[in-house]
Order: C-alpha cells, then sequence, then structure tokens
C-alpha cells in the first residue's frame, strides 16, 4: 500500500491557515476543568464559536458549491477537524461534518449559516448497541444515548432500523426527544434521547458510510490532540532543567519523546491515506475500509501512547489540574473511543482481512 502524505491545495492551504486562526484564539481553559466535578463543564457547546466558523465561512468552505459552499469537501473538513482537536473545540463539528457528507442539499444553508446545528448518534460502535432506533414511513421509536450537545443542537443525526431490516440515516428535531442527561469523560454534555412516534425531517441510506466518516473525522480530531500534546511535552523537556541539564537532553527523555513524534506521524500518514482513498474509491470498497479502520486503529492507539507520555514526561505537572495538559488527556480518550475502540476497528479489519484479502501489489 502506498501512503499518501496531506495534498497541497491552494483551497486547502486556505481552509488550513483560516483553522488555525480561528482555533488558536481559543483558550482550552475557559470552562472549569472536568477534574472538580462529575457534572458537565456546561449545558452547551461553544455558541461563539461556532457563530464565528459560520461568520469567517469556515463552515461554508467544506459544503458543495452547488449550496454556494467552498467545495473543499472531506480533505477540508479532516483540515478542519485536526486544527479544532489542537484547540479542544467545544462544538459538535464531527457531527456536523458527518451530516452534511450525507444528508440532501435542502438543510445544508442553514447549517452553512450556522443556524442549524446538528449533532447525531455515533459515538457507539454497532456491536455495543443492543436496541436500536426503530423507523415506521417517517415515525421514529426507541432510545439512543452518548448524543453530544443533546440541549444546545437543533436536530439529530441517528442510525434506525426500518420494518424489513435494512439500516438508515434519520434526521430528526430534537425537540421531538426526551432527553436524559450524561457527561463525557472531557466534562462536555451528553445525552440519553428517547423518541415516540417522532416525526423525521430527512431519511437517507448512508448508515456505513456515516459510521466510516465519524471514524476518519475522529481521528482527525485525535491527531490534532496528539500534536499538541507532544508539542507542550517538547517545550516543557526543553525548558524544565534537572542536575543542571534541560530534560531534553536526557536519553531516556529524549528517545520516548522521538517513538512518540513517530507515533504522531504515523497517525497523520494514515489520516490522510484514508482521505486520498476516498477522494479515489466508493466508500464501499475494500482500499477505503482498509484505509479507514487503519487511520482509527493508528490514531486511537497512537493518541493514547502520545497522551500518556506526555504525562509522564510532564511529571507532577502533567496531572495538575491547573496545567491544561490533563484536559488533552481526558479528550484524547474520549475520541479514542468515539465510534468504537481500536480494539473494536481490528476487530473489523480483522473480517474485512478474511472477506478481502490483502494483494501483494496493495
Amino acid at each position: 500500500m502506498t501512503v499518501v502524505e496531506q495534498p497541497v491545495d491552494d483551497a486547502l492551504e486556505a481552509v488550513g491557515d483560516l483553522s488555525t486562526e480561528v482555533f488558536g484564539d481559543l483558550d482550552v481553559e475557559a470552562t472549569r476543568s472536568p477534574a472538580y466535578s462529575n457534572e458537565a463543564v456546561s449545558d452547551e457547546h461553544d455558541r461563539r464559536l461556532w457563530r464565528t466558523l459560520a461568520d469567517t465561512g469556515l463552515l461554508a468552505s467544506v459544503l458543495p458549491e452547488s449550496v454556494g459552499g467552498g467545495g473543499t469537501g472531506i480533505p477540508g473538513m479532516v483540515r478542519l477537524l485536526t486544527e479544532a482537536g489542537a484547540a479542544l473545540a467545544r462544538v459538535p463539528l464531527v457531527e456536523t461534518c458527518v451530516a452534511v457528507s450525507v444528508i440532501g442539499e435542502k438543510h445544508l444553508p442553514a447549517v452553512m449559516s450556522g443556524e442549524l446545528v446538528i449533532t447525531a448518534a455515533l459515538t457507539e460502535h454497532p456491536s455495543t448497541i443492543a436496541s436500536p432506533l426503530r423507523l415506521t414511513g417517517r415515525r421514529l421509536n426507541g432510545i439512543t444515548q452518548l448524543v453530544p450537545y443533546p440541549l444546545s443542537a437543533d436536530a439529530v443525526l441517528v442510525p434506525a432500523v426500518r420494518e424489513e431490516g435494512c439500516e438508515v440515516l434519520a434526521l430528526v428535531s430534537l425537540s421531538t426527544a426526551r432527553i436524559g442527561d450524561q457527561v463525557t469523560t472531557t466534562g462536555e454534555p451528553l445525552g440519553v434521547l428517547e423518541f415516540i412516534d417522532a416525526e423525521v425531517m430527512e431519511i437517507c441510506d448512508a448508515a456505513d458510510q456515516a459510521r466510516s466518516l465519524a471514524a476518519l473525522f475522529s481521528s482527525a480530531m485525535l491527531c490534532g490532540i496528539a500534536a499538541r500534546a507532544l508539542a507542550m511535552t517538547a517545550e516543557y523537556v526543553s525548558g524544565r532543567v534537572q542536575f543542571g541539564h534541560p530534560l531534553a537532553t536526557f536519553q531516556a527523555v529524549a528517545l520516548r519523546t522521538a517513538d512518540r513524534y513517530i507515533d504522531s506521524r504515523a497517525m497523520h500518514a494514515a489520516l490522510w491515506d484514508a482521505v486520498h482513498a476516498l477522494a479515489e474509491q466508493d466508500h464501499r470498497s475494500p482500499r477505503v475500509r482498509y484505509a479507514i479502520a487503519t487511520a482509527k486503529i493508528w490514531a486511537a492507539d497512537g493518541a493514547r501512547r502520545v497522551v500518556s507520555s506526555a504525562q509522564h514526561l510532564h511529571g507532577g505537572f502533567g496531572v495538575d489540574v491547573t496545567y491544561p495538559l490533563h484536559r488533552y488527556h481526558a479528550w484524547a480518550r474520549y475520541w479514542e473511543l468515539y465510534g468504537g475502540s481500536a480494539e473494536a476497528w481490528s476487530g473489523d479489519l480483522g473480517d474485512l482481512i478474511a472477506t478481502y484479502p490483502i494483494e501483494e501489489d496493495e
């Protein structure tokens, strides 16, 4: 398999530069640390940031040109989400990027303007869902959980099973749901949603595609989180002096940091290989499915190693709740498990290899 790095493209560079500028202004410590309480740090997403994403055109930049967007598509989304991960952005950006990739164009202008905020029930791996939502005609029934920002989003994208047994996606207004509280390791609000004969806004046959995109986009978040944690670590060990020498000059520290840099670069390469595969082939092709599973496995395992090493190399500062590194550890853990753990995706990859053996020239 040929590993493809991030492509050079003026439009993508513009998205990346603007994303860096917008997310670079965020203060990751603006909300209280989740370590202080078992309750959510806020009831809603960062509305000011969401408005900024709309006003600066970042939301529009990834949407199709047919609705007035910039047309950067999935590559643009991955650039945007990588920067969002580095900034621990408190917005349902992964969920919105999945939604705009699979729903029809009817609702896209409202998303582009920031008026319609979409979340999604995609945090669970299919193997862990005991009782899926049921869709009869255009009426939705059942309970789903772990839905981000349910009190401040306007609509939710949910997988549901039709009467004949096929799985689809339904976009439904959150005003039709009974909402119970849940909290993530990051302190961000989640919800248990109960639907009783709720009328859906839109139905699309793209459940597998949505899950694949959720895995890809969560990998982008993890790449950003890991890169920032690694940068914080490099800065710390370069400035921290022990026995008259910076920690970075100690061989054990240098070797461990180098290993985590390799992890970070491998995560990045696997991510962009999957993006390139999606640009060339349908999401159902074995090549794309291989690439996305590999990207998710590398991102989940790699980010865990990066943030764990970062905490160790920081010493006591690694667990100091007045220092931001512990937040990156919590966010890495959340996105590691989003849509399924590395172990779950390794199982999927094993099944895929058994069904579609890898050829020597791949």
